[in-house]
């Protein structure tokens, strides 16, 4: 089972062009069915990993780790290559570079993260906010968004996207038409204590699983809690609870600006905004729509990557 999960995970994320760290490999190693053939080929190869500096060290799963290098080692070696503390497929040895390169470009975008992220902390209404997508992989190519996760109050859904729209408008960082590299892509919307219901697969289990909190990382805790499905995928999952790089508090001018505005027109401007919004969206594949959840992901590239996984493994 451990060689079909180790190769399993390397072949997924190949198809998005990613070398993995020994403990990204630990960290995402997919629960694989016993339905899944494993890869033939032995011999020989290196051992060995190294981890983010924006993560933390790993304070568990050595043994593990152990076992998977281990792994690969004796039974996956024709098919596995180990270089400079990369793990990727046999042939594949120009991720190594572009492990490297797309390294450097997420880090350059953590400034401007920081930079803009940092005033959220005062809007009214939002509960959390995370990094997702290739950025928080640490993946990012120099033409790709910046992908954010955003936890809002229960019932203020409509309202806080609209608050959260207006700000990286106003600041002319949200992505849009072709404007995309490097803006801000608000893709993915959810209500306070609000399970995962649609769209439960691999790749999502993946992108929920790589969050990086950039504050409210209680309220994120509360949905790691709440999702336990992300583990039937991914069982050996260790959580990002907080990035000290992000030093970002709740301000007490958002509180105070919540309850004067709870008091007053909020329970209505959220009802309209829900309106008018859910007028003004397109309505297609792959997007989610509701006063709890909404998640934009046209012609989504997750599901590209989930048809190119599994091509992937039934050539083997």
């Amino acid at each position: 089972m451990q060689k079909n999960s180790a190769y399993s995970t390397l072949v997924f994320f190949d198809t998005q062009d990613m070398a993995l760290t020994g403990l990204e490999l630990k960290n995402y190693l997919i629960h694989t069915p016993p339905s899944v053939p494993p890869p033939q080929g032995e011999g020989k190869a290196g051992t060995g990993s190294h981890s983010s500096p924006l993560r933390g060290e790993d304070k568990g799963g050595g043994e593990i780790l152990s076992e998977i290098e281990s792994t690969i080692t004796v039974e996956l070696s024709g098919k596995v290559e180990h270089r400079e503390g990369l793990y990727f497929l046999r042939g594949r040895a120009e991720l190594i570079a572009e492990r490297k390169h797309r390294y450097q470009i997420s880090l350059l975008r953590f400034a401007k993260t920081k930079k803009y992220l940092r005033f959220l902390r005062h809007l009214p209404y939002v509960r959390a906010v995370a990094l997702s997508g290739s950025q928080a992989l640490l993946n990012s190519e120099s033409g790709s968004d910046i992908d954010l996760f955003i936890i809002t109050k229960k019932n203020r859904i409509w309202l806080t996207r609209a608050l959260v729209s207006a700000y990286f408008q106003l600041v002319g960082q949200r992505r849009y038409a072709e404007r995309i590299a490097g803006r801000f892509c608000l893709n993915h919307y959810l209500a306070d204590d609000t399970e995962i219901t649609d769209d439960r697969n691999l790749y999502t289990a993946v992108e929920y699983a790589s969050l990086l909190p950039v504050i409210g990382g209680d309220t994120l805790k509360r949905f790691w809690q709440k999702n336990q499905w992300i583990k039937g995928y991914l069982p050996n999952v260790r959580y990002e609870r907080a990035v000290p790089f992000f030093d970002f508090r709740f301000s007490v001018a958002g509180k105070i600006l919540e309850l004067i505005l709870d008091y007053t027109i909020a329970p209505v401007l959220n009802y309209l905004l829900g309106i008018y919004q859910k007028h003004r969206i397109r309505r297609q594949e792959n997007i989610l729509v509701s006063d709890n959840e909404l998640s934009f992901h046209p012609g989504s590239h997750g599901q590209k990557v989930l048809v190119a996984y599994r091509e992937a493994l039934t050539k083997q």
